[in-house]
């Protein structure tokens, strides 16, 4: 299958293909991890920190294979934040925020997409997920005349099977 349209545009699915890391992350790796879950996320008031929530390492097993596409940037980080303290990991995470933005992103989009995977989390904040919201008739029409579908009925049909 191409990867571009007739156009040359970039070809775009709409359900992803399923991700995978190129190997799980280590035990001393995923201890990382929470532990900078926990300085990102961390426990205020009634709030529980990031790693409190039921499940947690499940989802940050399925954000890590969601940022495959980074997966060495993320372990190199995790090696260089290994071992340190709760105020020592802080003046680093800051220090990559303000240094290394795209490896600070790519750490960050993984303890809050894990985190914010979590259904606990998600009902607590009322978000209720992803949902198909079909348009009306009318929305429908509008859609399809004023062009926003054009990119997707130029590509034509492309079925990519939801896993099970």
């Amino acid at each position: 299958m191409s990867t571009t349209t007739p156009s040359g545009r970039p070809l775009r699915l709409s359900v992803p293909p399923k991700c995978h890391a190129p190997r799980p992350i280590t035990a001393r790796e995923l201890a990382t991890l929470r532990a900078v879950a926990d300085v990102l996320v961390p426990a205020t008031g009634q709030d529980p920190a990031a790693t409190d929530a039921p499940d947690f390492d499940i989802w940050l097993h399925r954000a890590v294979d969601a940022r495959s596409d980074s997966f060495d940037l993320l372990t190199k980080a995790l090696a260089d934040l290994d071992g340190l303290r709760q105020a020592a990991l802080d003046v680093a995470l800051r220090r990559l925020h303000a240094e290394e933005t795209e490896t600070f992103v790519v750490l960050s989009a993984v303890v809050a997409g894990a985190w914010l995977m979590v259904p606990e989390v998600r009902a607590a904040m009322g978000y209720p997920g992803q949902k198909r919201d079909v348009p009306r008739l009318e929305e429908a029409a509008d859609q399809l005349s004023d062009g926003i579908l054009a990119p997707v009925l130029e590509r034509g049909h492309i079925y990519t099977p939801a896993p099970e």
